[in-house]
C-alpha cells in the first residue's frame, strides 16, 4: 500500500503529467472558443416595457405579457442571455392600435424598434405572437382619507384639547377606477407613543405596499402634531331643565341640581363657566314611570371626559 502510494505521487510529480494537463486545459479552452465564437438560431422568451404610454391610460398586468423572439446570434452573446436577459420595450406611440378598452400591438409595425434593441450583433429573426393585446383603463383621482393606528398614552394629569388627526388627513390615489374603487383608506405605519408629556411632531411613513403597482400617489408621508398641556379636572353643580311634559300634568323631581366632573388644560381652566353646560331630562324617555335619565346636550369644546355624577332623577306626576 505504502509503495502504491508513493507511485501516485511521483505521478502527480512527473513534468509530464504536468503538460499533459495544461495542453488539455487548453484544449478544452480553445474548443470552448470555438464554439462560443459559431452563430445559433434560437428562440427566448422576453418581458416587455410598454414606453410612450397616454397619460390617460393605464396598462393592465403588462408584466405578464411576454415575446417570443427567435434570434441568430454568436455564442457568446447566448452566455449572458442565460445570466441576464433584458427587457423589451414596446413603443405605445406609434406602433399600436386601439379597439374598445385594448390596445393592439403588432409585429409588423413594431420588428424594427424591437430590432434595434438587440444590437449589431444580434439579427431578429422573428417575432410571436403577431399581435399582442393589453388591456388598460382611464386614470381616476380618489380621494382617500388617512387613517392614523397609533397607541398614545398620556402622562397621569395631562391629555390634549386638540382632535388627533394627521396634516395632510387624506391622499390623492391616481390610477385605474376598477382598482381605486375598492380603496376606502390609507393608514399610516403604526406607532406606540407613552407616558407622553411634551408636544408632539412626528413624520409618519404611509402603509402603501399593498397598493397596485398602476396607482401612484402625491405623497407617502404625513405629519402627526399633538398639542400636550397639563390637565386639571374640576366638579360643578348644574341645575336640571326637563322637557317634554305632556300639557295638564306637572311633576316634582329630585334632585333638581346634578354634579358634573370635566377636565381641562390649565390655561383654559378660569375660562370655563357653569352657563357654558346644560343638562336636561327628556320626559318621553322616563323609565318605569318613575326616574329620568339626566344628560349632557351642551358644552364648552374645550373641555375633555364630562360625566354626570348622578344618573337617575326620581320624580312623581302631580295634576
Amino acid at each position: 500500500m505504502p509503495e502504491l502510494k508513493s507511485k501516485i505521487l511521483r505521478l502527480f510529480r512527473s513534468k509530464k503529467l504536468n503538460m499533459f494537463l495544461l495542453f488539455l486545459l487548453l484544449a478544452f479552452s480553445i474548443l470552448i472558443l470555438t464554439k462560443l465564437s459559431k452563430t445559433y438560431t434560437a428562440t427566448l422568451s422576453f418581458k416587455v416595457n410598454a414606453k410612450h404610454t397616454n397619460d390617460t391610460h393605464v396598462i393592465v398586468d403588462a408584466e405578464a405579457i411576454t415575446l417570443d423572439v427567435t434570434l441568430e446570434t454568436y455564442g457568446f452573446k447566448w452566455l449572458t442571455y442565460a445570466f441576464k436577459r433584458p427587457e423589451l420595450d414596446v413603443n405605445f406611440e406609434n406602433d399600436i392600435s386601439k379597439k374598445d378598452s385594448t390596445i393592439i400591438w403588432n409585429t409588423s409595425k413594431g420588428f424594427s424598434s424591437i430590432n434595434n434593441q438587440f444590437g449589431k450583433d444580434v439579427k431578429v429573426i422573428s417575432i410571436n405572437p403577431e399581435a399582442v393585446a393589453f388591456k388598460f383603463d382611464v386614470n381616476d383621482v380618489k380621494y382617500v382619507p388617512i387613517i392614523l393606528d397609533a397607541n398614545i398614552q398620556y402622562a397621569q394629569g395631562y391629555n390634549t384639547l386638540d382632535e388627533i388627526k394627521t396634516n395632510p388627513d387624506s391622499i390623492k390615489l391616481i390610477g385605474p377606477s376598477s382598482t381605486l374603487k375598492d380603496i376606502q383608506y390609507i393608514k399610516t405605519q403604526k406607532i406606540s407613543l407613552e407616558d407622553i408629556k411634551n408636544n408632539i411632531n412626528q413624520s409618519l411613513q404611509l402603509k402603501l405596499d399593498s397598493l397596485n403597482k398602476t396607482v401612484k400617489t402625491n405623497i407617502t408621508r404625513t405629519n402627526l402634531s399633538i398639542k400636550v398641556s397639563k390637565f386639571s379636572e374640576d366638579i360643578i353643580s348644574l341645575p336640571i331643565e326637563i322637557i317634554n311634559i305632556p300639557k295638564g300634568k306637572s311633576i316634582n323631581y329630585f334632585p333638581k341640581q346634578v354634579s358634573l366632573s370635566y377636565t381641562t388644560s390649565l390655561e383654559n381652566y378660569n375660562n370655563i363657566a357653569n352657563q357654558d353646560f346644560k343638562v336636561v331630562c327628556n320626559f318621553e324617555e322616563a323609565i318605569d314611570n318613575s326616574y329620568l335619565t339626566p344628560q349632557i346636550v351642551k358644552q364648552p369644546k374645550d373641555v375633555k371626559n364630562t360625566r354626570l355624577l348622578q344618573q337617575k332623577i326620581e320624580f312623581i306626576i302631580t295634576e
